[in-house]
């Protein structure tokens, strides 16, 4: 076995199990006790005269009783007799079984079974740095669950790094240079910390908190140094969600450039780090009254507490405004809750009057913050394209996501997996000029943030019309 570590695990955990002793060597098999004789015993194993002797050449059965012949090379000395003594001691409770063979047995399991599920634990409990060690800092619920499932390979190094593909003969090792520096080979150490672009991100975000590190030479040593500078219940939390976040930001970007040749700038991942921290904030039992927009803004307002409402911008109370006469306005809006793989959508239609006429609250498949908010826009545009006295009206929708109405407006393309969603909304925009698609901040659409929450224990769409 390559590995030191395995095989001495192997070698400390096998045991044989004595039938009629013909397969077991009795100085260097692990068959009595919890050692080989030979490292138990050691002066009478130097002075033994058959070191490769079997169980069964070394006792025989008189009819009575097994009877143990071993030979020395010379008397027993004084010091010699201790150890002679306790190994007849150890003797004297063995039976053989001619009957029977000697057979393999694994000491862990009570019964002797080995598995490879037995052999992993018993090799995680005796690696410093194993894999289990990493669970309880990953595995909180703050991200999706594909971004926990990352950063644990990252920190492990299995990632499919080009330093990774050049050892398995995948790529040339002229091609496994780093994407951001072109200067270095690229790994997971380098990518994720050395690298120049890396670096100045995790700066950045140092910088926010005033914090001055020396960074470890390892994602797997960064990780473990990790500790929140405040000491805040909701600031642990967004701590601990940012070392997630930024590796999850570099290794998009990466791949963004990798394969779909698009560059972004370092101010680009700077926001894109934020806007991240702010969707998956939502997915967090915490009331967090602060919108994307402001956190870009002035990032320390994530230094919050929900006991004592201490608010680092002044927030005046945003009311909601109403449409042009003949004009109607939804406000829509999505939630998610990562820790039940939960997602809702709803909608509010209002008049120029402030009167409601609609209400939706939907529960959806689970899917990220952005993306529900598509289909939140394309239910109030299907709704009202659905009752006679609305259709060709002029007609608002309002969302507190900018991605989502960005994506909706043609300003940019949208995610792959949601062209027919994206399609659906474009069109109905070209047939009918008179639907306009807008963002608004989440303040201002209050009723429709909590249909979505409840839309999260819902199992079914709920509808009225007023």
């Amino acid at each position: 076995m390559a590995n030191p570590q395995s095989k001495a695990l192997i070698t400390s955990c096998i045991r044989k199990r004595i039938g009629n002793g013909l397969d077991s060597f009795f100085w260097h098999d692990t068959w009595i006790g919890e050692v080989p004789l030979k490292v138990r015993c050691p002066r009478l194993y130097l002075i033994a005269n058959s070191k490769n002797a079997t169980v069964a050449e070394n006792c025989f059965w008189d009819g009575l009783g097994w009877k143990w012949t071993l030979i020395w090379r010379r008397n027993l000395r004084p010091q010699d007799m201790v150890e002679h003594q306790a190994l007849h001691q150890s003797l004297s409770q063995v039976h053989l079984s001619p009957q029977d063979e000697d057979s393999f047995s694994w000491s862990p399991h009570k019964k002797g079974w080995f598995s490879v599920k037995s052999f992993c634990f018993e090799l995680a409990k005796s690696d410093a740095h194993c894999p289990n060690s990493v669970v309880p800092g990953i595995w909180r619920g703050l991200v999706p669950h594909r971004v926990e499932i990352f950063t644990w390979l990252a920190l492990l190094r299995k990632l499919n790094t080009k330093d990774r593909l050049v050892r398995l003969g995948i790529i040339d090792v002229a091609l496994s240079h780093c994407v951001f520096c072109n200067a270095s080979q690229e790994s997971c150490d380098h990518i994720f910390l050395q690298c120049p672009m890396a670096w100045s991100l995790w700066s950045w975000w140092l910088s926010v908190w005033n914090v001055h590190w020396s960074f470890p030479s390892s994602p797997r040593e960064a990780f473990d140094q990790w500790t929140p500078p405040k000491k805040g219940r909701f600031f642990k939390k967004i701590w601990a969600a940012s070392f997630l976040i930024i590796m999850w930001t570099l290794w998009k970007e990466r791949n963004s450039r990798c394969f779909e040749n698009n560059f972004s700038s370092l101010a680009q991942l700077q926001d894109l780090v934020i806007l991240r921290l702010c969707w998956w904030i939502k997915g967090w039992d915490d009331p967090f009254p602060y919108g994307p927009n402001e956190v870009l803004i002035y990032p320390q307002c994530l230094d919050w507490s929900s006991a004592v409402s201490s608010s680092h911008i002044p927030k005046a109370p945003v009311s909601w405004s109403p449409p042009d006469p003949s004009c109607y306005k939804w406000n829509v809006d999505a939630s998610l809750k990562l820790s039940c793989s939960k997602s809702a959508i709803r909608g509010v239609l209002r008049d120029c009057h402030g009167r409601f006429l609609c209400l939706f609250s939907s529960p959806i498949p689970f899917m990220e913050i952005n993306h529900a908010e598509m289909f939140a826009i394309q239910r109030a545009i299907k709704l009202s394209s659905s009752i006679g006295c609305l259709s060709g009206a002029k007609m608002m929708v309002e969302s507190d996501s900018l991605n989502a109405v960005s994506w909706c407006n043609g300003n940019a393309d949208g995610p792959w997996n949601l062209n027919f969603v994206i399609n659906f909304i474009r069109n109905a925009m070209r047939c009918d000029s008179g639907i306009e698609i807008t963002y608004k901040s989440r303040e201002s659409n209050v009723v429709a943030d909590l249909l979505a929450k409840q839309g999260l224990s819902r199992a079914d769409e709920f509808v009225a019309w007023l």
